[in-house]
């Protein structure tokens, strides 16, 4: 592959990125696994082209808040250009596969649906660098607390579509609490303790384990692909990736206030509801947060169809 030509006025720094004081939260919220299972055909089995299958393994959706004070690239040059906060707003759909005839080695993974940011660079390097399906977003009433997952994503977003359509700048999610629910202390002891609350209060039993969660490692999925210029209506790159966000320091941990209520409001251009099948107004009753900091880095070629990209497919391992 030709060297990367960087170019004046371009601040997409290249990774891995290293995010620091960082505050996630998780919560868990009541989809539809065959709508997820349509989402999931067209965004993985779809452009595989058989080399790879993948299956959606639940009904819920994790929607997460990355809050981060400080991002940036942690190669040099550009590591020497400066940082900038982040803030993430996203929803995942938890899902299984590998090659056909070998389920017994597939592996389970987290697939992004619909990802909103604070940053145009944040969504570009998202984007360009590994696939992310990001949209910038306005964050207001965020919650001023680590347990507090109220925040509102303002979004320029078209409620309908039809030729003299045009969008509109106003909330598509909106998540509140009531007053604070306060955990018993030393509920969550460990990560791994988080996790196994979480699988035993979920209502499924999936009869292998679930990808972890942010703060243990979050392996995600995600088709990369460029419209062609010349080929209208083809790729010109399609190919699908595993990342992986690794903390390297963890602070603290807890449950989030519950129930938190996530409203979200119809639209025809970001269908969260459709995609997911989530209600327009939902209870989220299971969530947690971690204080930690994080590295994102360079990707695993999943599957690349032929002539969508070089390289060779690998299993992910």
């Amino acid at each position: 592959m030709p060297a990367f030509t960087p170019m004046p006025g371009d601040i997409v720094g290249a990774p891995p990125y290293r995010a620091t004081g960082c505050l996630t939260q998780g919560l868990f919220l009541k989809g539809d696994r065959a709508a997820q299972q349509r989402f999931c055909d067209l965004a993985l089995n779809g452009p595989a082209g058989g080399a790879l299958v993948f299956e959606a393994v639940m009904d819920l959706v994790l929607m997460t808040a990355i809050y981060a004070g400080a991002m940036g690239s942690a190669t040099p040059p550009d590591s020497e250009k400066g940082v900038m906060q982040e803030w993430d707003v996203g929803f995942w759909s938890a899902v299984r596969g590998g090659r056909p005839g070998d389920e017994a080695g597939w592996k389970t993974y987290w697939l992004p649906s619909y990802l909103f940011v604070d940053s145009p660079a944040a969504m570009a390097a998202g984007r360009e660098i590994y696939g992310y399906p990001k949209t910038t977003a306005t964050f207001e009433d965020r919650g001023q607390d680590h347990g507090d997952p109220t925040v509102t994503l303002v979004v320029q977003h078209f409620p309908e579509f039809g030729p003299d359509k045009r969008p509109v700048t106003g909330p598509l999610v909106t998540v509140t609490t009531d007053a604070p629910t306060v955990p018993a202390p030393g509920l969550l002891e460990t990560l791994a303790t988080a996790w196994e609350l979480f699988n035993g209060v979920a209502p499924f039993h999936l009869g292998f384990p679930l990808p972890p969660w942010p703060g243990l490692g979050m392996p995600q999925i995600l088709l990369r692909q460029a419209r062609d210029a010349v080929a209208i209506g083809q790729a010109s790159l399609q190919e699908i990736l595993l990342v992986t966000a690794e903390p390297v320091h963890i602070a603290n941990i807890g449950l989030l206030h519950a129930p938190a209520v996530v409203e979200i409001t119809p639209s025809a251009s970001h269908p969260i509801m459709e995609t997911l099948g989530l209600g327009a107004s939902q209870v989220g009753e299971l969530g947690f947060w971690v204080e930690q900091d994080f590295e994102v880095g360079p990707a695993v070629r999943l599957s690349s169809p032929p002539g969508g990209s070089t390289g060779e497919a690998g299993d992910g391992g």
